[in-house]
This record gives C-alpha cells, sequence and structure tokens, in this order.
C-alpha cells in the first residue's frame, strides 16, 4: 500500500491511496491512520472533517495537496505538509433498504392519520431497494403526513431515510385511501311529496366521495318530511332530496353547545325563533336570561362555536 507521511509536531498521519468511509460526511481518521504522542492533538486531528462522502456508486477523489491547506486553516498553527501518495480515492461502504420496510413505515402513518376512521388503505406501487450509505449508527426510516385534512383517494407518503441522524433521502410510498361511512339509501322508490317514514331506508356503509358526509342527511332530523324529488331504490338520502320540516319552534326548550377548540359546554335555553336544521336561530340562555344566535342541529341541541366568530 502506498503511504504519505507526515510529521506535525509528534503527530503522524498516514494517508492510503484508497478508502472506504461509513456515513454521510467523510473524517480525516477514517481515511488515514493518525498517530502521535498528545492524544488531545491527535483526536482533533483524526476528528478533522473534510466534506461529504461519496453516495452509492460513486467516489470521491481528495487530493494531498487541498487536504493540506484545508488542515492549515482549521487547525491553527498545524505545518501540514504531505509527501507519498498525491491523491485518495474514496469510497463509501453501502447498505441496502428494502422496499418493503420502506412501505411498512408509510402504512404505519396512514393508520395514525386515519384513527378512529372506517377506513382502507391499498398499496398501489411498490417502493424498489435502495442503496446508502452505512452510517456508524443503524439507519432510521420516518414517515409524517403533514395534510390535516383526511381525505379519501390516492395518496403518496414521504418517507425520510435518515443516516446518523441526517436526511439522506426522501423516498414516495404510493397508496390509495378509501373512506366509508354509514349512511341511509332508500329500501324503496320514493315519489316526490311522499312523506319520509324510517321503514322507507335502511343504513349501509359506504364508500366516501369529497363532500359526501357533509351532504347526508340525519334520518332522525328529516322523518315526517316531504320529499324533494322522485328517490330511486338503493339511492342515498342527502339534504338536497328533503324539504325540511320545523325542527324547533319558538319557546322550546333545548341544548345550547358552546366549543371553543376542543372544549365544549352544554347550556339550557328557549328558543326565540322558529328553524330547521343549519338555521341560526336567536336563542335565550335560561340561567341569565341572555340572548345568543345559535346553530340549529336537532330538536334538542343547537351549537356555537367561538373560536369562528374571529
Amino acid at each position: 500500500m502506498l503511504l504519505s507521511t507526515l510529521l506535525l509536531g509528534g503527530v503522524t498521519i498516514t494517508l492510503a491511496p484508497q478508502a472506504r468511509v461509513r456515513g454521510t460526511e467523510i473524517e480525516l481518521g477514517s481515511i488515514a491512520k493518525v498517530e502521535g504522542e498528545d492524544a488531545e492533538e491527535v483526536e482533533r486531528v483524526r476528528k478533522l472533517r473534510l466534506g461529504y462522502a461519496p453516495a452509492p456508486g460513486y467516489s470521491r477523489l481528495l487530493d494531498a495537496v487541498r487536504l493540506e491547506q484545508d488542515a492549515e486553516r482549521a487547525i491553527s498553527g498545524l505545518d501540514a505538509k504531505f509527501a507519498g501518495s498525491a491523491t485518495c480515492r474514496v469510497l463509501p461502504d453501502v447498505e441496502v433498504v428494502l422496499g418493503k420496510a420502506v412501505d411498512a413505515t408509510a402504512r404505519l402513518e396512514l393508520l395514525r392519520w386515519t384513527q378512529g376512521r372506517d377506513a382502507e388503505l391499498e398499496l398501489t406501487g411498490q417502493v424498489g431497494d435502495l442503496e446508502i450509505p452505512a452510517g456508524n449508527q443503524a439507519f432510521e426510516l420516518k414517515a409524517v403526513i403533514s395534510d390535516t385534512a383526511l381525505r379519501a383517494g390516492p395518496i403518496n407518503v414521504p418517507v425520510r431515510v435518515m443516516v446518523d441522524g441526517q436526511l439522506y433521502r426522501t423516498v414516495w410510498s404510493s397508496w390509495r385511501v378509501t373512506l366509508y361511512q354509514d349512511v341511509h339509501v332508500t329500501r324503496e322508490a320514493i315519489r316526490s311529496g311522499d312523506t319520509l317514514r324510517a321503514e322507507q331506508f335502511e343504513l349501509r356503509r359506504v364508500p366516501r366521495t369529497s363532500g359526501a358526509l357533509e351532504a347526508s342527511a340525519r334520518l332522525d332530523d328529516v322523518l315526517g318530511s316531504k320529499a324533494a324529488r322522485d328517490l330511486q331504490p338503493g339511492q342515498q338520502l342527502r339534504d338536497a332530496d328533503v324539504l325540511r320540516n320545523t325542527l324547533v319552534k319558538r319557546g322550546d326548550m333545548l341544548f345550547l353547545e358552546i366549543r371553543r377548540g376542543n372544549v365544549k359546554a352544554r347550556v339550557a335555553a328557549t328558543a326565540e325563533q322558529e328553524g330547521r336544521a343549519g338555521d341560526r336561530i336567536a336563542l335565550k340562555l335560561l340561567d341569565n336570561n341572555k340572548t345568543i344566535t345559535g346553530v340549529v342541529v336537532t330538536r334538542e341541541l343547537a351549537v356555537i362555536d367561538l373560536a369562528s366568530r374571529g
């Protein structure tokens, strides 16, 4: 093996013409043998950083003259002189990240993301195996879905490949998320103007499409109302299909639910005007006779969201 020798105040650096390194950054001690009587000085020279390590499949050629200049700038008072081999070819040690491990990490994040929802997850494209630089510690895979709005459809989950605690690469795992909801559908054909009865409907688990959950009508709120159009068997009941009856009449007693973020509280109130589901009506609180506006939800409940009032 070709050797370069440098005497630095009792410190000897022996540089090989070729070396293999681990991690994402090269230290002088990883490509050279450093010896000397002063242990602190030896360690300081060994820890001298020489920049990035080459990626798998590549190499990096370090020039002795440039190394000498870098060492003198980094370590005050160091008289660096290189002799012998003029260059050192640096190659990376590598290891393989299995594609199935990346997909498994993405799936765990999707399970966290859909927790509490009726959801199905389908892997739509398998990630291939990936070569990465071998680190000084075990690599890590981290997946975080930043979008807080849960939605159905295709989604690419970013999986970060961490080498020695640093981001080496982001790999995308492709999935399809199907969200389900329980909705009421018609058992039989219903004509426009017919009165809606409970026996005309059944609860069915169906895939949720964009906006479907918000548009789906609550059966308890529409029984006794009239159909606004003809409905076919198996059709989902939506708000637009119903000529809604008045849920709350003036003088009715109900609860007003006051919300601020995750905090909720209910107080008793009296309706000051009539309203259908979704209507904003005036309510008088029973404990202090204060009048406040709330949104009708059911015959027994209205809500007000203080956080949305600016």
